[in-house]
Formats: C-alpha cells, structure tokens, sequence
C-alpha cells in the first residue's frame, strides 16, 4: 500500500514537471532572443565615440552609462586614487551603478578576444547630498469614473495620460471589442479632457496606433517639444508627435529586446539627454523588471534590472507576473510601481485561455518599492524579505499621478471587465496620498 502511494506520487510529480517544462518551452520558443539593443552591431563603435560616458547622479549615488557591446567587450571601472587609476568595478552592459564616493572616473573597454584595452571615457562626478525621505504612497479617497471607450472599444486595460501641446490631458489604454481579449487588442482608445480629472469623464476620441498587430501598454512622454509615443509587447513600437495628438512614423525601435516576455514599457528622462525605459520581463525562472537605456530617445540598450524576484516570491508566472511598471519621483525618492499578476506554473496560463482567474482580488495588486535612484529597487522575494517594499495598493496597471499645476496626487485604476472587481470596463481615479515613513531612509 505505501509503495502504492508513493508511486501515485512520484507519477503525479512527474506528470507536473513534464506539464510545467511544455508550458514554458511552448511559450518561450517563439520569444528566443539573442542580442541585447537597437544599434547594429557594425555600428556600436560609432555610437560609442558619440555618446562617450554620460553621468546621472542623486542623492548618494552616481550612474556611468555608454554604449556597449558585451559580445566583443567587457567594461572595467576605474577611480583615479593620487596618481593611479584603480578598478572600482565591472560591467557587461553599459551601465555602472556607484554608491558613496564619486571622484575622477573613466571605463575601460577590455576586448573579450585578448586585444589591447581602450578608454571610452573620463569624467568627474560627485554623488549629490543629503537623503531623501520616504513616504508610504496610500488610496485616499474613492474610485470615480475617468474614462470609458464606447466607439472604439469596450473596456480600457494598461493605460497612460499626457497633456498636449494645448494643455490638454489625453488618455491612451488597451481596449477591444471584446469584454478582455488579449489577443484581440490591437489599437489604443483614446479620451481626451481639458481638466484632470475632469468634473465628469473624458470624451472619446479617435483611436489611434490600429496597424493591426497587438499593441499593449501605451505610453506617452514630452522632450523637447516633441512627444513620443511607445507601445509593446515583445518588440518596442514607437511613434512620434509635434503636439501630443497626431501621432507619425510608426516604427519599431527595439527588435528584439534582451529579456522574453518584454512588455509594457515606461519611459522616464533621468538626467538632460538621458532616458531609462521600464519593462516586464522574466529571467531563467523569476520575473523581473528590465531597465533599458537611451541617449537619443530612438537607440536603445539593455541595461541592467532595475527589481528583481527570486526564491520566495509569491508569484513566478511563465510569462512574468511584474507587469505595468512604473517610476515616479516624490521629494527626491525614486518609486516604482507594479501591478504583480499572474500565478506561477502552468494551469494560470492555461485558465487565462478560457477567462478563469484565481481569486478574482489578486487582479488588483499593486506594489511600491522604493529607491534613492532609478537604477536599482533591488530584489524581492517574498513578504518578509522586502526591505524596498513600502506600499500595497488596490489597484490594476496604475498610474500614479503628480498634477503639474497644484502638486496634487491621483491614482488610477482599470482592467478586463471579466476579472476586474474595482471596474466594469472604464479607467478610474482617486485621490493619493503619500504618508512619511520615519525621520528618514536608507540611501538605497
């Protein structure tokens, strides 16, 4: 009888193993990705000389970024100490987070093959002062309607808002035909108001980025005098806008990424020239979020993670479960925002395909770590191993908020009227709140 049940087990465990290695193989084949940005291979030695080492620094913190080409190259930081320049560091990316002292810097590109080592660059550059403080970012108020396609769709899902270039806010969310299709998703419904938010909800517009492919997770920045416009999934679709509401020259300017699973981009402009992009993506076996970097706005590298899960973690969905990230900055403080979804193994995966959702309140899971710089939110891994962890928040793909003109924050909320439990289809507002936590926090 035991040998019995111990078969039945090890069956059972076997069968598990082999269900859960062909959901990923399935899953993953189609996404196999072998480089890691945009620029051509032939033409990183170009952008190198052009771009040279760029510096961002905060509050504790300096970041070197360059242009990189870690399958001919790996990168040695070095610190001039008196007379001498001693390594400080590596990278394999162009990227190179220092925490503490700045001083004389340059990176050193150390050919893979055995070749003489060059300088890419030298600068100076001295972390900035003080400490910012940390604050716990909370709902403070009810959910009201903002928006709610009726002509170009029936739901809004992964969302963004912009002003114009006439002051006006716009709204771009994934939506459908469907009551929450994700293969269905194929163009942008649009609202429009000239108030945020406004008294009532924002008019419809017409939809915009409808090429017939999928077309995930807008999202809309302003440099410039020009507005960009991203959209996802596994590839980075871009177009381009002199006021914010035409949008041109649709083009696809990251294919492919370095990560499976890319998608939902979000971009914020770090330093004057300097832009990191923020994207779900999975490593070997544990979801992440993925920092891409620009110095142009069109030409982007993988970077480095900017969170990272790993054992313990509730979730470790096949196709990754940090989606809608995104990065605000209050007083100083770096905050990223995720809406963390999908369970691990195979059966969500599988639910999915026939609209069933486990425990329909997890939907509405948004997590806020918390950052002196927008480089690292370090790694997750479970409740009680969440040192960056500052805030839980009932929301779906939300976006957090500053109005430009009052101060005043707002959160919104949204998803597929299937599963979402705050929403029956439209994108909703609240007022939020951002709540002192102590004298002070760790400079990381």
């Amino acid at each position: 009888m035991a040998l019995t049940l111990l078969a039945a087990v090890a069956t059972l465990g076997l069968l598990w193993l082999a269900l859960e290695l062909v959901m990923r193989r399935w899953i993953e084949r189609p996404l196999a990705r072998d480089f890691y940005g945009s620029i051509p291979r032939e033409r990183i030695r170009e952008h190198q000389e052009r771009h040279g080492i760029c510096v961002a620094t905060g509050p504790g913190w300096v970041h070197l970024g360059w242009i990189a080409d870690p399958e001919r190259e790996r990168y040695a930081i070095e610190r001039r100490a008196g007379g001498d320049w001693r390594e400080c560091g590596r990278a394999r990316f162009g990227s190179f987070l220092l925490e503490g002292d700045g001083g004389e810097l340059r990176v050193r590109a150390l050919p893979r093959d055995g070749g003489a080592p060059r300088t890419l660059g030298e600068v100076r550059a001295e972390p900035g002062p003080g400490c910012p403080p940390l604050h716990r970012p909370e709902i403070a108020g009810p959910w009201r309607t903002l928006f709610r396609p009726r002509s170009h769709g029936r739901y809004v899902n992964d969302h963004s808002l912009h002003r114009d270039a006439e002051g006006r806010w716009r709204l771009l969310g994934i939506t459908s035909e469907s009551d929450g299709d994700f293969d269905a998703e194929r163009w942008f419904a649009q609202g429009v108001s000239d108030a945020f938010p406004p008294r009532g909800e924002m008019a419809e517009e017409m939809r915009v980025a409808d090429f017939g492919e999928l077309a995930w997770a807008p999202h809309a920045i302003e440099s410039g005098g020009r507005w960009h416009l991203f959209w996802s999934p596994h590839r980075l679709n871009q177009m381009s806008s002199r006021d914010g509401i035409h949008w041109e020259g649709h083009r696809i300017t990251l294919d492919p990424p370095h990560h499976r699973f890319f998608r939902d981009a979000m971009v914020l402009e770090v330093a004057p020239g300097q832009w990191l992009l923020y994207a779900t993506g999975r490593g070997r076996y544990y979801s992440r979020v993925d920092c891409y970097q620009s110095f142009d706005l069109e030409h982007w590298q993988y970077a480095r993670p900017a969170l990272r899960t790993g054992p313990g973690c509730e979730r470790a969905s096949p196709f990754a479960s940090t989606e809608s990230p995104t990065v605000v900055v209050h007083e100083g403080r770096c905050y990223l925002a995720l809406t963390y979804n999908n369970d691990s193994f195979f059966w969500p995966g599988i639910l999915l395909l026939f609209k069933k959702w486990r425990g329909r309140g997890s939907y509405n899971d948004t997590r806020v770590f918390h950052s002196a710089s927008p480089y690292d939110f370090g790694s997750y891994r479970g409740p009680w191993r969440a040192s960056r962890e500052v805030a839980r928040l009932e929301a779906h793909a939300a976006e957090l908020i500053r109005h430009p003109d009052t101060g005043a924050w707002w959160i919104t909320t949204a998803g597929w009227p299937w599963v979402a439990t705050l929403t029956s289809g439209e994108v909703a507002v609240a007022p939020l709140r951002w709540v002192g936590v102590g004298r002070k926090a760790p400079a990381v």
